[in-house]
């Protein structure tokens, strides 16, 4: 395929942006050969009972959003984007929004697709067209707060694939690619492995980040199959490389009962990376509103400086705003907890219960720092 051309980078403005890094896409394509055109979404032929349950979930928060236009009980890559639009649009909290693309399986010792294993496979091509008619669209708002919002293009290429090379250079050589994003366990990638060490070097190379899923992945069939594959510990390859990581939702795990906590120790092995000076290793505090995570919230706070974090939803994955009561699960107070649930727009929502919690909004900017947001062209 061609490499498309797309315009130029985006605008850096004086006030750094309040970004959400961790912002999933969603749709309903079913052709895994038009993944260029549509975000293929087909679980049906790997699926497991808990991932069956949780797709479900979702759907029926996204109906209650009234994202399902048309009433038929599904929500289409159309439908899905209006939303995304109008609660970025509409958000008093945030400037933009990382759409992330997610690559496809591979088998890891002959670079072929996956087909029955990939259940979501958002292209670069598709993603890298929508964030720029996105955009396109932005930039037509008369209001001005709306006009200054962006999408930003989370590109994903699995280092299994046997053209990586090629697809890696397309994705670095577009000034609006930001960052990397991986998932090892369900796109079947062994960080630690040393016949990746090119990927790395070239991420390293053109400074692109990389957001990778680590600690317990429960939102994919793969990602339950194959959790060994997303240890904390396995970004000391990419690190060792010159990579800045992003470690999604700081190794925390989803069900502190039955997931092992490691925060102590992923937390020494972000002291280490930064140790030199310059911050090579963050945590996003993705999905940190869920119910579950409500114990290990202050071990967080209370260990993790907070230039070592930057804020991520994990949209749509369901924000549970009912369970940050107050004085009983944390330091909310009534106050807090009412503007909670006053709160309508999801993102606004996460973003206020975190700031509840204690998290600075400092993390909202963080996120510019390090993402590659190209300068813009000379006038």
């Amino acid at each position: 395929m061609n490499c498309p051309a797309f315009m130029g980078g985006y605008r850096i403005k004086e006030k750094k942006m309040k970004i959400d890094i961790h912002f999933h896409l969603s749709g309903s394509g079913k052709d895994i050969d038009k993944v260029d055109e549509d975000v293929y979404f087909y679980p049906d032929d790997n699926n497991l009972f808990f991932t069956r349950v949780l797709y479900n979930l979702v759907t029926e928060d996204l109906i209650r959003m009234e994202t399902d236009i048309n009433r038929d009980g599904q929500i289409s890559t159309e439908e899905y984007l209006a939303l995304c639009y109008r609660i970025l649009t509409s958000s008093e909290e945030l400037d933009g929004l990382v759409l992330l693309g997610l690559d496809a399986v591979y088998n890891p010792k002959t670079g072929d697709l996956d087909r029955e294993r990939t259940d979501l496979w958002v292209s670069n091509r598709f993603l890298a067209k929508t964030v720029r008619v996105l955009n396109e669209r932005l930039g037509k708002e008369s209001d001005p707060v709306k006009k200054a919002k962006r999408f930003f293009y989370g590109a994903s290429v699995s280092p299994n694939r046997k053209d990586w090379e090629k697809e890696l250079d397309c994705v670095c050589n577009d000034p609006n690619a930001v960052l990397m994003k991986l998932i090892p366990s369900t796109q079947h990638i062994k960080l630690m492995d040393y016949n990746h060490t090119h990927f790395y070097e070239t991420l390293a190379k053109n400074k692109m980040p990389l957001l990778c899923h680590v600690g317990p992945e429960y939102s994919f069939p793969e990602g339950i199959r194959k959790r060994h594959l997303d240890n904390f510990r396995h970004l000391e390859r990419p690190l060792e490389c010159g990579v800045t990581v992003i470690a999604a939702h700081c190794a925390t795990p989803v069900f502190p009962i039955i997931d092992k906590n490691e925060s102590k120790e992923f937390y020494a092995l972000m002291k280490e990376a930064n140790s030199g000076g310059k911050i090579r290793l963050l945590g996003d505090t993705s999905a940190f509103s869920l119910s579950t995570r409500i114990p290990i919230v202050h071990e967080i706070l209370d260990t993790f400086p907070s230039r070592w974090l930057v804020h991520g939803s994990d949209f749509p994955i369901p924000i549970d705003g009912w369970a940050h009561l107050p004085y009983v699960t944390s330091d909310v107070d009534v106050g807090e907890f009412i503007e909670i649930h006053k709160t309508t727009n999801p993102l606004d929502k996460d973003v206020r219960i975190k700031r509840a919690h204690g998290f600075s909004d400092s993390i909202l900017e963080n996120t510019e720092k390090i993402l590659r947001i190209q300068p813009p062209p000379p006038a």
